[in-house]
């Protein structure tokens, strides 16, 4: 590079389930221009969001990207007619509709899960599907294709549609085996491969940008990095066994990169989901912790409630972190399939306990404040379970528990605890499928929103059994997606490792929690419900 010449950037788009962000970044994902938006819940909207959130890096960087890379949430999509127009609104992956059509198969949960590495629920397209073609049939018949969140902002950009394995396989209709659309499975709801996005590996252009943003130029070549959670542990430098990735947000998930494919019954029996490597390589274990940031969240706002004022500092929203598996089906009914559709959304999840109605936004702004002072370990064992447990022992029904408060406790050490659940629980995961996968973790790479909370990472590293290295991009997933849209058309092998730091060791605090973690486990082993 000529000196004074500018470095070239790229553009990642990640589109999550509460924010949609832009960034463009440097060829070591140092970050020279960043947008954020809530998601919208329909697809113009969305278009218009990534739209103007490009246009505005543009502005703010001075230049327009090399390549875009495209990562996000997995399992929602809409189905679109053969003019690429929505039918519907984004279908999200948190809305409980489908759970009844689905269990109505009676699959045998062994086979499928060798074939896709996951269990059938609701929030899988298939149950979608099922409940299209039952429930609004003029829509199932118009639909030319379905599409992920990820593959149809590709295709507004492009005028192609196109997927990658690690979104596809989230679909329930993917043999992850055979790395291509299971047709058996795909026939249980009248559909072909034809109707579904082609698979392509994440370094390959979907094609060039064709669509008119004010500063891109025709022609960028664009590529979908693949589901949110694989492109940040990529970007992390998690890509073989031995390697560990941690990804914090509203919820929190374990990933544990493995040569060989776990045994049905024993993935099943832990809850964990085997997804294929983001470069097809070989199999990611996973395990989730659905209401991680969010037990935080819900706890900041009863402690904390938010004003308007520290509202717009929320780092999660509540109303986002219902798994669909938590509850009972809601049941639609109506003459008008795209209105009942249109309720489609967070909010029109799980149909148990309020929590993330009643909740909303917490007061983010007070939490350094609570913080402040608290010592650790607080002696107070918490189960972070808002509503139920996936990894690594599934239990739908679990709920949150408490014990070890005494009146000494204040609202502080209430948040402390509930952050070191959050962490103990992850600490068993990981136990779990490191003694599963038969790996030996050298360190765990950590990424997401807690990073920034001090707290949160002091007790991640004295509670981890390995080195922890905290990943200190603005954005992970979005740096990733930049990073690997930087080697479009060449091998993620050559995606350089966002910069990370190793938090410093700290005997005594880790000698301290190791009694609380035997009490944590002994706890939420129990069979019984606290």
């Amino acid at each position: 590079m000529t000196p004074g010449t500018p470095r070239a950037l790229t553009a990642g788009i990640d589109v999550g389930t509460t924010h949609v962000k832009v960034g463009f970044f440097d060829e070591r994902g140092g970050c020279a221009a960043a947008t954020r938006q809530a998601t919208p819940r329909d697809l113009p909207a969305l278009v218009a969001a990534v739209t103007r959130g490009l246009e505005e890096c543009v502005e703010r960087a001075g230049r327009a990207p090399a390549a875009i890379g495209i990562a996000g949430m997995a399992e929602t999509g809409v189905p679109v007619d053969r003019s690429g127009q929505a039918l519907t609104p984004l279908l999200w992956w948190n809305d409980s509709r489908g759970a009844a059509e689905i269990a109505e198969l009676g699959l045998d949960a062994g086979i499928l899960y060798a074939r896709t590495g996951r269990w059938a629920d609701a929030k899988a397209p298939l149950a979608k599907w099922l409940w299209l073609r039952g429930r609004s049939p003029e829509v199932f018949r118009s639909m030319r294709w379905w599409a992920g969140v990820p593959d149809v902002v590709a295709y507004a950009l492009t005028g192609v549609l196109r997927t990658h394995a690690t979104l596809a396989a989230r679909t329930l209709g993917y043999h992850v085996a055979a790395g291509e659309y299971d047709a058996e499975l795909l026939a249980l709801a009248g559909l072909s491969d034809a109707r579904l996005p082609a698979v392509q590996p994440a370094v390959e252009p979907v094609g060039g940008v064709v669509a008119r943003i004010a500063g891109v130029l025709p022609g960028t070549p664009v590529v979908i990095a693949g589901h949110d959670h694989a492109v940040g542990a990529w970007a992390a430098g998690v890509r073989r066994p031995g390697d560990v990735a941690d990804s914090l947000g509203t919820a929190e998930a374990v990933m544990v990169p493995s040569a060989v494919r776990p045994e049905p019954g024993a993935g099943l029996a832990l809850g964990v989901t085997a997804d294929p490597a983001l470069d097809g390589a070989g199999t990611v274990v996973v395990g989730g912790l659905p209401t991680s940031g969010a037990v935080v969240d819900w706890l900041l706002n009863l402690l904390a409630p938010a004003t308007p004022a520290t509202r717009a500092t929320s780092a999660m929203q509540l109303i986002n972190a219902t798994p669909a598996t938590a509850g009972p089906a809601t049941t639609h009914t109506g003459p008008d399939a795209r209105a009942v559709i249109g309720g489609a959304g967070p909010e029109g999840g799980d149909g148990g306990d309020d929590v993330s109605r009643a909740s909303g936004p917490g007061g983010y702004a007070a939490l350094p404040g609570l913080l402040a002072g608290v010592r650790l370990p607080t002696g107070i064992v918490v189960e972070p379970y808002l509503r139920g447990r996936v990894a690594p022992a599934p239990d739908r029904d679990r709920r949150m528990a408490w014990s070890g408060i005494a009146s000494g406790h204040g609202p502080g050490d209430l948040l402390a605890a509930a952050i070191e659940g959050t962490c103990l629980h992850t600490r068993w995961t990981l136990d779990e499928l490191t003694t599963l996968t038969g790996t030996t973790p050298r360190s765990v790479a950590v990424f997401g929103g807690q990073v920034r909370i001090p707290l949160w990472m002091r007790v991640k590293g004295a509670v981890s059994p390995v080195p922890v290295q905290v990943v200190r991009a603005d954005d992970a997933v979005c740096a990733g997606a930049a990073l690997i849209a930087g080697q479009a058309g060449g091998s993620l092998d050559d995606v350089p490792v966002l910069p990370a730091e190793r938090l410093p060791p700290d005997p005594g605090l880790q000698a301290a929690y190791l009694p609380l973690y035997d009490r944590f486990r002994t706890s939420a082993r129990r069979q019984e419900h606290p």
